[in-house]
């Protein structure tokens, strides 16, 4: 027993050296890349017609999209991959962290249905999209309880032991709005001919689009 408890404790520190890099990828992507991260966000809200009370809600899951899975012009590299072969990444000494954070490149965006909770920050979560399961744990300090019935959407972050982790608290969508919401992703998504890796790398944003024009 206290091997096996000597083992979570492990896990359980990985994890939280791993999360504390997410303010740093942020403020990396926004020191060096913020005007880019600006005029995407402002094309976005403009060419989309978000509602304002809306934008403030999805901007950051658009930057969020911008950061880990958007190819920037005329590269093969997101933001945080060049994070990653910066000066400024802390954990490269750290081998079993870095392991674990380099798992993210593959980190895709996602919409879920709520299998339901093992407690308030633990999660079992569906992807109505790739239909694959997951169990979540949040770290985040700011966080809203969802309802049962919400649809929720976000990033899921591999913790290194079968567990995910939201980049940021999840965007809700609720009970109201939730079964048109579903039947307009999936069927953008049925209609896109692509890898489902590439979807969501090209398509996230209008994603995020067919949410606001939902619940507006």
């Amino acid at each position: 027993m206290a091997v096996e408890q000597k083992v979570i404790s492990i896990q359980e520190k990985l994890k939280d050296l791993a999360f504390e890099e997410i303010g740093e990828i942020f403020n990396f992507s926004s020191v060096y890349y913020g005007v880019y991260l600006l005029g995407l966000v402002n094309d976005f809200i403009e060419t989309e017609q978000i509602p304002e009370e809306i934008a403030s809600a999805l901007v950051p899951h658009l930057i969020s999209w911008v950061v880990f899975s958007h190819r920037l012009s005329d590269e093969k590299k997101s933001i945080f991959e060049f994070y990653l072969d910066s000066p400024k990444y802390k954990s490269r000494m750290k081998p079993k962290v870095h392991t674990l954070i380099s798992e993210w490149k593959y980190a895709l965006p996602g919409v879920y249905n709520i299998e339901g909770f093992l407690g308030e920050r633990v999660l079992v979560l569906k992807d109505i999209i790739l239909m694959k399961e997951r169990l979540v744990g949040v770290y985040n300090e700011i966080y809203h309880l969802p309802k049962e019935s919400d649809l929720l959407i976000g990033y899921l972050l591999p913790a290194g032991d079968s567990t995910y982790f939201p980049i940021i608290d999840f965007f809700h969508i609720p009970a109201v709005h939730k079964k048109q919401a579903a039947y307009r992703i999936i069927e953008f998504y049925n209609k896109a001919e692509t890898t489902d890796h590439e979807f969501f790398v090209r398509y996230y944003p209008k994603l995020l689009s067919i949410i606001s024009s939902v619940i507006k």
